[in-house]
């Protein structure tokens, strides 16, 4: 695989009393945020058998949504490995679909300790940010990461602020 784009969830609410984690929502500011990374994807080269995975947390899910709304022709895959952190599963899965690229929704820390793992660059993951990583000679690198902030202030989302 050539390009992993791992994204964190959107801002998502407060569990309440006797909600699972599993069915908390994106807030209002939090489907904003997915829709401003969403729009930001089309103005990125993706190769055309990219996949979309995403976890079945229903944040994640809405998250993906956004995604698809501008990326309607990415097959889009509920991978429960996403949710449970299991790494080694979800590579194996993506070796074996041999993709050129992949985009991965899922949750923190998961999506920081791959990264780590992967290139050996700690970050603080925040909601709405993407962290995209390319294979290198011998080791993917760190090609970005971007918050969903910092993609308005490159002009990269739809109604952005230009500089």
């Amino acid at each position: 695989m050539q390009d992993l784009l791992l994204i964190r969830h959107a801002e998502a609410e407060e569990q309440g009393p006797g909600q699972g984690d599993a069915t908390r929502r994106l807030t209002a500011h939090g489907e904003q945020q997915a829709h401003a990374l969403a729009s930001a994807f089309r103005g990125f080269s993706l190769p055309p058998d990219t996949e979309l995975w995403f976890s079945p947390k229903e944040r994640t899910r809405q998250t993906a949504a956004a995604l698809q709304s501008v990326l309607p022709k990415l097959p889009a895959i509920a991978q429960p490995a996403l949710a449970d952190g299991d790494f080694p599963m979800l590579q194996a899965e993506w070796e074996a679909r041999g993709i050129s690229a992949l985009i991965l929704v899922g949750h923190q820390p998961f999506l920081g300790d791959w990264t780590a793992l992967l290139t050996g660059v700690h970050l603080p993951v925040s909601k709405a940010s993407l962290i995209w990583l390319r294979q290198g000679p011998a080791r993917m690198y760190l090609a970005a990461f971007l918050r969903v902030d910092a993609l308005a202030i490159l002009g990269l989302t739809a109604g952005s602020p230009r500089l």
